[in-house]
């Protein structure tokens, strides 16, 4: 019996190479019909054989491209008519913009086969994709994703690119940024050069610091191997010890500089490519990362990356720009930096960047995978929600790691990372990439959601308000659908804004009213931020606090802040862990002054992590107040015992990091819930997560982290959203 049905596919299913696909099935089932993008997703009407067409069905639903996703696969029987073939059409354009939009995808194994063979007509050509791999959220402006609706609109095909978008048999079939040294984009360098690939890779071996265009943005390049070179990128970055990133030509090559998991090497070599952070397997390049034990490589993810590491076993890897500010995306933002002498040269292209996006970075914690940075490879792909609400959220995150986030349904459009809102041009990229993402999604806004602190730069009276550390909280219940669940928050970071108005950071909270609230019943005991954020940079201040007689403390810098804090100058009250690791950083005379954000914890987590032997936890002692008071002035008696008694820092490192997983472990225990959801930036600190991770299976605790959401300060936006989902809605059934 002949039977045609209308079929509606939603998710990621453009710019994934899912109508090829889709043809090519039809014609293996011998089926007629059409498939077309909409604005909402794939419509296909397929004609045959009621038997076939519910195989042709069943394959297509439960058999996705590995790159796509399908979320809604809807049937509609409708009348046969007559036809002899499958045909694809045009895409439509119509209609409320439902799809999904792909993430940029790493050069699959095909197209670097193409680059690489003298006999293929993309010999070396650097922008070589197919419908496996490429640009796609970098170069969108508009949906449907179609090539004029995007930054490739401006590059007409030639009749051999125009045959393979046209052809079936094609892997290049569909392929909207196809292209080739004919048609496509072309490298350039800033200076004229006729060979400006062979000219940046001289340069480079000649010790020379690059720009390099990239997907969502320029990178920073010097010749890793090259200490001088790196010496010189570090003095024009403003970054003397603050780790970089390392570009390794092969994965093969990565394995010999650094310890990689079978899960770690799974996300190395995947399509989103990210700095993925392993240990290292000896000191060759503790140049590149001087602070910590750890690597964040990063494999070639784009044609000219594999044509330039084609030369280079290693390079060191950055974004493009100065600390804070945005990654440069444009020939007039890196033109600035070489007349300025940031740079020596710029290998850029004229292939449109539409959206900037850093690379990102990830951790293997345990068995556990952790987002540290989610941009380019992941983003704009939704995170889904627990609850579907009927409104439409614009979230605007935190200060620092900035992300916001967009939602509609049960759906969350976390942004990629915007940088650190103090500095007003991340602040005008944030507001850009805003009206960018309400254009793509076709959203407005019902209601705007910011953090409670009155001096974050997006705080506005009418907004939705949310406390910094529930939003923390609300990401991992959300995660892991927890909302309606009896579990304890353990936030861990540098700074929030508290319900007292002090500075919170190490938070015990319940979700109360279904998590519509919380309460707090613990924390740490709060000590003054002498100087208020001086202290975050000025760590001394805190180590002074904790113990003014400390030998290595310059007497009369002691003397300087006894005076500050005695007259309570610039002076506020903190429960911050975040601080606290710094201020056990300075006691231990480990660092006095922190150079980036969390150095003084970093280090201490290196020094705790160079310790070998067995040893105990330093004693957690707990204060019954109106709240659970971890107490400091016990912990620092210990440290000053051990100080005298000359034990190594190393040691000492470790027994603190023991003493926090005891606190967490104690507390929980008195508190008598059995389920705890960690979150913020202290648990970045993979030494602390896994040791608590290894605690918690000797009780009957549930640990619960972030899977998708980053715990710092980038994971905010996604628990606002939540926050304001909550209010008087229902989960989704």
């Amino acid at each position: 019996m002949q039977v045609r049905h209308k079929i509606y596919i939603t998710g990621i299913v453009q710019g994934v190479g899912f109508r090829p696909t889709v043809f090519k099935l039809a014609q293996q089932f011998s089926l007629t019909g059409t498939v077309n993008n909409n604005s909402q997703g794939v419509t296909i009407e397929v004609q045959g054989d009621k038997n076939i067409v519910d195989k042709f069905k069943n394959y297509l639903r439960n058999n996705p491209r590995p790159i796509a996703r399908i979320d809604s696969f809807k049937v509609h029987h409708i009348e046969p008519i007559l036809e002899k073939d499958f045909n694809i059409i045009h895409s439509q354009e119509s209609g409320q913009k439902n799809v999904l939009i792909s993430a940029d995808l790493a050069t699959c194994p095909q197209c670097l086969n193409d680059i690489s063979d003298p006999s293929n007509r993309r010999y070396k050509y650097p922008f070589t994709n197919c419908t496996n791999c490429g640009p796609r959220f970098s170069i969108i402006k508009d949906r449907p994703y179609d090539r004029p609706l995007t930054s490739m609109s401006s590059f007409e095909f030639c009749s051999e690119c125009q045959h393979e978008y046209t052809d079936p048999s094609s892997r290049r079939f569909h392929a909207q940024p196809n292209a080739c040294a004919s048609c496509g984009p072309q490298i350039s360098l800033l200076s004229p050069s006729k060979t400006p690939l062979q000219d940046a890779i001289t340069m480079l071996k000649a010790g020379k610091t690059l720009a390099i265009k990239g997907v969502g943005g320029f990178n920073l390049c010097v010749d890793a191997s090259n200490t001088d070179a790196v010496k010189k990128l570090r003095e024009k970055k403003r970054r003397p010890t603050k780790s970089l990133a390392l570009m390794v030509s092969t994965i093969e090559h990565a394995r010999k500089l650094c310890h990689i998991s079978p899960l770690e090497e799974q996300y190395l070599c995947s399509s989103a490519a990210p700095i993925t952070i392993v240990r290292k397997n000896g000191e060759e390049f503790n140049h590149i990362s001087p602070d910590n034990n750890y690597l964040g490589i990063i494999l070639p993810y784009t044609p000219l990356h594999s044509l330039l590491m084609e030369h280079f076993d290693t390079l060191a890897f950055t974004s493009a720009n100065l600390a804070g500010e945005p990654i440069a995306i444009t020939d007039s933002e890196v033109q600035t930096m070489y007349d300025n002498r940031f740079i020596d040269e710029a290998l850029t292209h004229n292939r449109e960047i539409i959206h900037r996006s850093d690379d990102s970075i990830i951790q293997v914690v345990g068995d556990h995978v952790q987002f540290i940075r989610r941009s380019r490879g992941f983003v704009p792909l939704p995170l889904l929600s627990p609850i579907k609400s009927n409104k439409t959220f614009l979230s605007l995150g935190a200060n620092m790691k900035n992300t916001f986030a967009l939602s509609k349904d049960n759906h969350i459009f976390l942004s990629q990372h915007i940088g650190e809102l103090l500095d007003y041009r991340n602040l005008q990229y944030q507001q850009s990439e805003i009206e960018k993402y309400k254009n793509l999604l076709e959203l407005t806004p019902d209601q705007i959601i910011c953090d409670m602190h009155p001096q974050y730069e997006t705080y506005h009276p009418e907004y939705l308000k949310v406390f910094h550390h529930h939003a923390h909280f609300l990401t991992v219940l959300a995660e892991h659908d927890l909302l309606n669940q009896e579990v304890i928050g353990v936030i861990a970071d540098g700074t929030g804004y508290g319900e007292d108005h002090s500075i919170w950071g190490f938070e015990f909270l319940s979700n109360t009213n279904g998590s519509k609230n919380f309460k707090r019943l613990a924390s740490l005991e709060a000590f003054p931020l002498i100087g208020s954020e001086k202290a975050i940079s000025e760590i001394d201040r805190i180590g002074i606090y904790l113990d003014p007689a400390a030998p290595h403390f310059n007497a009369q810098r002691v003397q300087i802040i006894k005076k500050l804090q005695q007259q309570n100058m610039n002076t506020i009250m903190t429960s911050s862990l975040g601080r606290l690791f710094d201020g056990i950083a300075s006691l231990l005379n480990i660092v006095q002054y922190a150079e980036y954000e969390a150095q003084g914890a970093i280090l201490l987590q290196q020094a705790a992590e160079n310790f070998q032997g067995r040893t105990s936890p330093y004693k957690c002692s707990i204060q019954k107040k109106e709240r659970l008071v971890i107490q400091i002035t016990p912990l620092v008696s210990q440290i000053k015992q051990d100080l005298q008694k000359k034990l190594s820092r190393e040691e000492m490192a470790y027994k603190f990091h023991l003493w926090v997983v005891e606190a967490i472990i104690m507390v929980t225990k008195e508190l008598g819930i059995t389920k705890i959801a960690c979150s913020g930036g202290c648990f970045q600190n993979r030494l602390l997560t896994e040791l608590l991770q290894q605690k918690i299976k000797t009780t009957d605790i549930t640990l619960y982290l972030n899977n998708e959401v980053p715990p710092n300060d980038a994971g905010i936006s996604f628990g606002q959203i939540i926050y304001a989902q909550l209010q008087g809605v229902s989960p989704c059934v």
